[in-house]
């Protein structure tokens, strides 16, 4: 999805929260009970939580969108997504990001039920604690991925010294061969020690 998109159902479940928020006093301060559309008793904890629940997942939708877009825009861009229209998307969700939750922690504070509870702070807190424990995890994928490289490249420099040697071993194998070859077929050898003269004992007096 798109960030419009992904800001869209975020806008959708923070108004909803506002709005169940709002009747929750409005009732309370009446005295009366929020009942739903067939008369039954309507459980606006739950209502708000799975509300809230939407909010945070189109939140890190959005968080984790961007941090993809960027990683793949050092690649590829969509030749059909201009420059400008792709940055302003980014800015205009991020920002609108940021007026939501803080109108919602806002709204959470001073008006939800109380057996909510501190929901804002603890999610504040949750959302620091997950974060450590990610940047931890991709420190370590980082660190495996380096070791990994590296020992890589030493495989291929430890090969390529290897096919260095053996190549430097064949060509002086090769040489010494070529070497013995011109020797034995050079007139000075032949001349030496292929002439009858040179075995025969009798012939040199």
């Amino acid at each position: 999805m798109d960030p419009l998109t992904i800001l869209a159902a975020a806008k959708m479940a923070a108004s909803a929260i506002k709005q169940g928020c709002a009747m929750y006093q409005e009732y309370k301060a009446q005295g009366m009970e929020l009942v739903d559309a067939y008369g039954q008793a309507k459980d606006v904890i739950a209502d708000i939580s799975g509300h809230l629940g939407n909010f945070f997942k189109a939140h890190e939708s959005l968080e984790k969108h961007i941090h993809e877009e960027e990683l793949k825009s050092k690649k590829v861009r969509d030749p059909e997504l201009s420059l400008n229209q792709e940055a302003f998307n980014r800015v205009l969700a991020q920002k609108e990001m940021i007026r939501l939750e803080t109108e919602l922690r806002e709204t959470l504070v001073y008006s939800a039920p109380p057996q909510l509870g501190a929901v804002w702070s603890e999610f504040e807190a949750m959302r620091d604690k997950v974060k450590a424990e990610r940047a931890e995890v991709q420190r370590q994928e980082l660190y495996k991925q380096q070791v990994s490289k590296s020992r890589r490249a030493n495989i291929k420099r430890r090969m390529q010294e290897q096919l260095t040697s053996i190549l430097a071993v064949t060509f002086i194998i090769l040489w010494f061969l070529w070497l013995m070859i011109l020797i034995r077929t050079s007139h000075t050898y032949r001349g030496l020690y292929l002439s009858p003269s040179s075995f025969c004992v009798l012939c040199s007096s």
